[in-house]
């Protein structure tokens, strides 16, 4: 056989076995374009800062399934964020670092199974309760949360005499809730009229239960959640437990609630608890919400206050405008204020 005949031969069988596979394992890319504009005051300045959002932030994503004879399906999900200054590594309202470091986060990489007995996942995901304090149905969820802490830049409540000493505002109010993006494995019920319940056994011995609802009442769509976690070695034996409720009535208004306490350990850190309401109006594309919050830390207490403006275009694009203040009750404390302009582009 001639050397042309027997290389034609290998590479149609080699492009013969790679249709097969690409056909048995479907998986797509897909992520997001995260961006805002923040005009922040704390007590260490107010320099305009343009940041990549924290707590969406840009990423892509690799997903994969394959649907099993027996009738289950095996899948994969893989996950990598790359951010340029996003609002995490912020320094407050002083933008001390110029802006352009850039943050790379392994944030899934998880394979799982599904079928009529639930969803069992084994990797790095979500905790079993995570999100369980953000059920939102405002329109307004990406630039405020029902959980109102600071996701914004690390914002300062008292300046200490280094950045280290600083008195933050997520150190006063923090909405706790479960553990995110975590190496563990879960398991998910199947849902039965709008109700799931998920339990996952975390990294370092932490474990987590959550009950979650979808649906209608009355005409009226309804999402909730409320769980329990207990971190052990994980994040120094702390116990938090919270929930949240969301209601959109058909025209158009809506409220969300959320709460979370949690029971650190007394030689590592006071004993946190926090609780927020939302009021809001969704017409066409167009969203508004009312916002306030109360946290406490020990002794320390916080509120915060907080309008948004929201436009979703198209299931891929959305826009908002945000303002929020939050005022400490503590010794020399300095109030925070900010308004912020942001997009989200899926693809």
């Amino acid at each position: 056989m001639k050397k042309t005949t027997i290389t034609k031969v290998i590479l149609a069988t080699g492009l013969c076995g790679l249709a097969v596979n690409t056909h048995a394992f479907d998986f797509k890319i897909s992520g997001q374009i995260s961006r805002m504009v923040v005009a922040p005051d704390d007590a260490v300045g107010d320099e305009l800062q343009h940041q990549d959002i924290g707590w969406s932030g840009t990423r892509f994503r690799i997903t994969g399934e394959e649907e099993l004879a027996s009738g289950q399906t095996v899948g994969f999900k893989l996950e990598q964020q790359i951010q340029s200054n996003p609002a995490f590594a912020s320094a407050g309202g002083s933008q001390t670092n110029g802006g352009n470091d850039d943050f790379i986060d392994n944030r899934l990489q998880d394979i799982f199974i599904q079928g009529n007995f639930g969803k069992i996942s084994m990797g790095k995901g979500d905790g079993a309760s995570n999100g369980a304090t953000e059920s939102d149905l405002s329109g307004t969820a990406l630039s405020s949360s029902s959980n109102h802490q600071d996701n914004w830049g690390n914002y300062v409540v008292v300046a200490g005499a280094t950045p280290e000493e600083n008195i933050t505002w997520d150190s006063i109010f923090t909405m706790n809730d479960g553990i995110s993006r975590v190496n563990r494995l879960r398991y998910d019920t199947p849902s039965a009229n709008g109700f799931g319940l998920s339990g996952s056994l975390d990294q370092g011995n932490a474990y987590e239960i959550a009950l979650r609802y979808s649906g209608n009442v009355r005409g009226a769509t309804v999402k909730s959640a409320i769980f329990y976690v207990d971190t052990n070695e994980f994040a120094s034996d702390a116990e938090v437990f919270g929930l949240s409720a969301s209601v959109l009535l058909g025209n158009g208004l809506n409220a969300t609630v959320a709460f979370s306490d949690r029971d650190n350990r007394p030689d590592v850190s006071p004993d946190q608890e926090a609780f927020t309401i939302k009021l809001g109006y969704i017409y066409g594309v167009n969203a508004v919400t009312i916002d306030y919050g109360l946290g406490e830390r020990g002794n320390d207490e916080a509120d915060t206050f907080g309008l948004t403006y929201a436009t979703k275009l198209s299931a891929n694009i959305e826009g908002f405008a945000t303002y929020r203040k939050l005022d400490a009750d503590i010794d020399n404390a300095s109030s925070v204020d900010l308004a912020a302009l942001g997009a989200r582009i899926k693809f």
